[in-house]
């Protein structure tokens, strides 16, 4: 394996340094600074597409984030990490993404309580480090979640299983980051927030499994008037499927890496699954990268297909007059729940310095459903770690 290009151990090391894990530090309760950047810029390829944020103009603000992390061992296994990140989208706001503290019961054992990263993905720990992976960002159909962090406790276990390593990684907490809902930014809260991932590591191997759940409580004003109104009309059912109110949501997520001499291959799939509200029931993805070093350089394409399904909620409510003005904007919402979209990646990443990276890659969107939304994006990327 190269050791300047891709994903190599050298790029997950540095990358996990950053962002979880190896925390370095003193007795005396030094602090260590880290820290990592992108500056990516991007374009669509006509007038009349946008795909991700981007469209015709030349714009840095999308993906473009900076972060600096503190961390401090306190001795005897105890240590403090936080991390400040400010994103182009957000006007370069900082904000704490992490603020958390550890303590290595043994040598297998870690306990982390505070703000810390959900393990939904195989690349959560690490999922801003644009340096530690080929893309400049992880594939958007498969990281779709609207928020990577959490505010509770977690548990990590390593161990050996045969000639495997493992890693167990558990959590219980919640979350209020507000989701794009409707059209909208809508207040909500996740409670009762846990599960865990496992990941099992041989030579050039990687596999991993992850599942989560949790109870949503979501505010969406505007489907407050709809809900009451089916509650009138003699179908309160309809109005409680409405709104999201101490429902259960559950995520499941499959992954694996081959990364073997200068061959490079990952898969990952994903599924949401939300019951009894207004949004979709299911929602799958998945994408397949393969990739080739050349000495510094790496290349690679990515496949990757998104869908989402969702049941009318009227179904068994009688189309009749007075009931069409509540039926109409019913069906218009979780009708428009669906989804079935496909993409195609090409990218190249040079490894020009120990700890920087040019990426440029080129994406072509297909919406199955809406060939208006089909799109062309061109990004390029320098990323770093410092």
């Amino acid at each position: 394996m190269n050791k300047h290009c891709g994903v190599n151990m050298k790029n997950i090391h540095k990358a996990l340094v950053l962002s979880s894990v190896i925390m370095a530090g003193s007795t005396q309760a030094e602090i260590t600074f880290n820290g990592f950047a992108s500056i990516v810029g991007g374009i669509t390829t006509s007038s009349d597409e946008t795909l991700y944020s981007y469209d015709d103009t030349f714009n840095f603000a999308p993906d473009s984030l900076l972060a600096l992390q503190a961390s401090s061992d306190l001795g005897e296994g105890l240590s403090v990490t936080t991390q400040i990140l400010a994103r182009g989208e957000n006007d370069w706001d900082p904000d704490f993404e992490w603020a958390y503290i550890a303590y290595n019961a043994s040598d297998d054992l870690r306990i982390l309580a505070g703000r810390q990263r959900v393990p939904f993905y195989m690349y959560s720990d690490f999922l801003d480090v644009s340096y530690a992976y080929p893309w400049i960002e992880p594939p958007a159909g498969v990281y779709s979640l609207q928020f990577s962090t959490f505010d509770g406790i977690g548990a990590m276990y390593n161990t050996s299983i045969g000639s495997f390593d493992s890693s167990v990684h558990l959590i219980y907490g919640g979350n209020t980051t507000d989701l794009s809902i409707a059209g909208a930014l809508q207040n909500s809260r996740l409670k009762n927030l846990m599960g865990g991932a496992w990941t099992l590591t041989r030579d050039w191997l990687t596999l991993r499994a992850a599942y989560f759940q949790a109870d949503m409580f979501i505010d969406v004003p505007p489907i407050e008037p709809l809900a009451a109104g089916w509650a009138a009309a003699g179908f309160p059912e309809i109005g409680d499927k409405l709104k999201v109110d101490d429902d259960k949501g559950a995520f499941t997520e499959l992954g694996f890496q081959i990364d073997y001499n200068n061959i490079l291959v990952i898969g990952e799939y994903t599924l949401l699954e939300l019951n009894d509200t207004l949004l979709a029931d299911e929602a799958n993805s998945y994408f397949l990268m393969g990739g080739y070093r050349f000495d510094n350089i790496l290349v690679h394409a990515t496949y990757g297909w998104d869908d989402s399904s969702k049941s009318r909620i009227t179904n068994g409510v009688p189309e009749i007059a007075p009931l069409l003005p509540l039926l109409i904007p019913t069906n218009g919402q979780t009708d428009g729940e669906a989804s079935d979209s496909s993409y195609i990646t090409l990218g190249l990443r040079w490894d020009f310095h120990d700890s920087a990276a040019l990426k440029f890659e080129y994406t072509s969107y297909s919406d199955d459903l809406n060939s208006n939304n089909d799109a062309g994006l061109f990004r390029t990327a320098l990323v770093t770690v410092f």
